[in-house]
């Protein structure tokens, strides 16, 4: 129950993200709210659910973005498996180290699409953006990720605790 009220916040999270701060002027104010998603699946719930997060995420984010084919979807699950080899290694004991954790996803995340964006079009034209908002975006990312670990603690304690 837990992971499908998850995976639907994710995918409500997903659409504003897609379709409402595309009319927002300034740049540097769009995070990725996915990440705070499948970093929190991943860590706190089963590795499965973290996968169909990333998965259902990155096929949302596919339809309504122009990036290369497949390259969204391939980002969420390739932060998904960097998520995984560092959950036994990193230990999340608050909703700072949460937000380093997401910040440091969308660092990897905006260097990988940058990467797969120059070998897909052969081109470094849009490059230089993607590096030079990549720094706000993590730490707006980053801020957000508070919330978001603050409201999901919220309903673990509220709904989905065992009393």
């Amino acid at each position: 129950m837990k992971v499908y009220i998850f995976i639907l916040m994710g995918i409500i999270l997903s659409f504003l993200e897609s379709s409402l701060l595309s009319y927002i002027p300034a740049e540097f104010l769009k995070p990725d709210v996915t990440i705070p998603m499948i970093v929190y699946t991943t860590f706190f719930l089963n590795t499965g659910a973290g996968l169909i997060v990333s998965v259902i995420m990155g096929v949302i984010q596919e339809i309504l973005s122009a990036s290369p084919d497949g390259s969204m979807i391939f980002l969420k699950v390739l932060i998904f498996l960097l998520t995984l080899f560092f959950k036994n290694k990193l230990f999340i004991d608050s909703k700072y180290s949460f937000s380093y954790v997401c910040a440091g996803a969308v660092v990897c995340e905006s260097l990988i699409y940058a990467f797969l964006s120059w070998i897909a079009k052969g081109e470094s034209r849009h490059i230089e953006n993607i590096l030079f908002f990549m720094l706000p975006n993590a730490v707006f990312t980053g801020f957000l990720a508070i919330f978001i670990f603050s409201f999901v603690g919220f309903l673990n304690m509220k709904f989905f605790s065992k009393d």
